[in-house]
Order: structure tokens, then C-alpha cells, then sequence
């Protein structure tokens, strides 16, 4: 029998998708996903609690549920997603000025591991 300890025995893997987090910002609880994609509350718990991703099926239903244009968003946070969807349409050069920008308002910010 081997004494080697597991480095990863008691930490449990990272959730992939961002179902919990729209949910919430759509005013929905798990009971409401349940009823409106007719599924097993068991499974949508999994989907919360345990991290699951959901089957594809699963997950173009979520996507018209939350009124999300792309199933990619599921796999970003609603608070970041605004960000994408604004890029989604510009121009290189556009994107390239907003990020000029960005930096210009942030230069003088501090943050606090080089003085």
C-alpha cells in the first residue's frame, strides 16, 4: 500500500459554466428552470451545486430561457458579458481605440506591487 497523499483529495473541480450566475441575474430559481425546461430537479441541482454541464440539449434551452443570443455565454459571467457583446460588432480599429482608452484612464492607478 502506497503513503503517497493525493494532492487533490479533498478539492473538487471548478465549475466550467456561469448557469448559477445568470440564473440570478434573470430573477430565476432553480424550481423555475425546472418547470420551464420540464427536467429533473435532481439534475438541475447537479447543474448548480455539483458543477455539471448540462447536454447540449440542455444547454440551448438554458440560452433561450436567460435570453442570451449565443450558447457561449453560459461560459461567461453575466457581469463580463456585457463587455463581449459590446466588442462583438467593432472594427480592429475600433477595438484597438477602446483599448487606448482603457489604458489611458487606468495609467495613474496604483496597483500596489510596484510602489
Amino acid at each position: 500500500m502506497s503513503n503517497i497523499t493525493p494532492i487533490h483529495a479533498n478539492k473538487t473541480p471548478r465549475r466550467i459554466h456561469f448557469i448559477p450566475e445568470w440564473a440570478e441575474k434573470r430573477g430565476l430559481k432553480q424550481k423555475d428552470i425546472v418547470e420551464e425546461l420540464d427536467v429533473d430537479k435532481g439534475l438541475v441541482s447537479k447543474w448548480f451545486n455539483k458543477g455539471v454541464l448540462p447536454k447540449p440539449e440542455y444547454l440551448d434551452k438554458l440560452c433561450i430561457l436567460f435570453q442570451l443570443e449565443e450558447v457561449g455565454s453560459l461560459f461567461r459571467d453575466p457581469e463580463d458579458d456585457w463587455l463581449a457583446q459590446f466588442f462583438r460588432d467593432k472594427t480592429e480599429e475600433q477595438k484597438e481605440k477602446a483599448v487606448q482608452m482603457l489604458k489611458l484612464m487606468f495609467e495613474d492607478i496604483k496597483t500596489g506591487t510596484d510602489g
